[in-house]
């Protein structure tokens, strides 16, 4: 299939293609809490990589998630590395600096000594690599990189096919998403056509849901409501998780069914993670609206309808309570 490049997409794709053939050890970061793109993107380029007689690393603060382990080098994964061990250094799928994590200890990652290569596809990304293959038009990191192969000429394996239309799968909601286009499905469908295995990626994303984040499920669900914008609001904590059994990680998935509340304008779940962060994520299904402008307002950033941010501390609920009169319709609203 022919891809459509704009002229600065092609013009990154040579530098990096040129970085890349010039190097002999590469490194290649995922953002932290690495999703499906994020992964798969990151496995796709290090087998496309190792092919042509590169040494790769794959890196990322935390570990591949569950639905993401059986993509072939997710168990290779390293939380850390030697700076001076790599010729290039890559980052997959950050939207922002603070999402790369490596560059707060190793502050020479941006000196401009080596190449540093920017592969992502968000909206809020400052292109704050020395290599940047950007495009926010992207439904997802891992079809910039499917391009990306087919402009390098690189052969796309079964396992590389697999990677790709797993992320591409993910970022899409199941090809869902109004960021599906008809480029996607047919990019989608040549990956099926090479051997990409679509009914593991389908299972292992969307389709397996152990008991114990069913519970954590119930929990998001139950204390879900529709604040006086209209937005669906949630929060989970670490009280939840050990209740459960479960992780943050194990929040994946039910944004999208927050995400279905009729006339909402859109949701957010607020999350505590292991770090001492409350992670927030949007998810919208209106066209009126864009997230990564409201998850900007917290230091955030993403898609105009899938964002996020993060904040330091801990969630506190808050209680409220209102008092209307029956057929005042709201006339003498009371609110303790």
């Amino acid at each position: 299939m022919d891809c459509y490049l704009p002229e600065n997409l092609k013009t990154e794709f040579f530098k990096a293609k040129k970085a890349l053939l010039e190097a002999n050890k590469i490194c290649i970061v995922s953002h932290r809490s690495p999703d499906g793109d994020a992964v798969g993107s990151n496995l796709a380029l290090k087998m496309g990589l190792e092919a042509i007689g590169k040494t790769v690393t794959s890196a990322c603060v935390d570990l591949p998630p569950n639905n993401s382990m059986f993509l072939k080098g997710a168990a290779e994964y390293v939380t850390d590395f030697n700076y001076e061990d790599f010729d290039v250094i890559v980052s997959v799928d950050c939207g922002d600096l603070k999402l790369f994590k490596f560059a707060e200890k190793k502050p020479e990652i941006l000196s401009g000594e080596k190449p540093f290569i920017n592969f992502d596809h968000h909206e809020s990304n400052n292109n704050f690599g020395n290599i940047n293959p950007v495009d926010p038009r992207a439904c997802a990191t891992c079809f910039i990189m499917y391009k990306f192969f087919k402009f390098c000429g690189w052969n796309i394996s079964i396992d590389i096919a697999t990677a790709l239309l797993h992320g591409i799968y993910f970022d899409t909601g199941s090809l869902m998403h109004s960021n599906t286009d008809a480029e996607v499905y047919k990019a989608s469908s040549e990956l099926t056509m090479r051997g990409a295995d679509f009914k593991r990626i389908a299972k292992e994303l969307f389709h397996t849901t152990p008991i114990n984040r069913l519970r954590l499920w119930g929990k998001i669900m139950e204390r879900t409501y529709v604040n006086n914008e209209g937005v669906t609001v949630s929060a989970v904590g670490k009280d939840d998780y050990n209740a459960c059994g479960t992780t943050a990680k194990d929040n994946g998935g039910v944004i999208d069914y927050l995400n279905a509340v009729p006339g909402s304008k859109y949701c957010v779940l607020l999350s505590e993670d292991d770090n001492g962060l409350v992670k927030g994520s949007l998810r919208t299904q209106r066209n009126d609206i864009n997230l990564s402008e409201v998850a900007s307002r917290w230091g955030g950033g993403g898609h105009p309808k899938a964002s996020g941010f993060g904040l330091e501390g801990k969630l506190q609920p808050v209680i409220s309570w209102r008092v209307v009169k029956e057929g005042s319709e709201g006339a003498h609203e009371v609110e303790f």
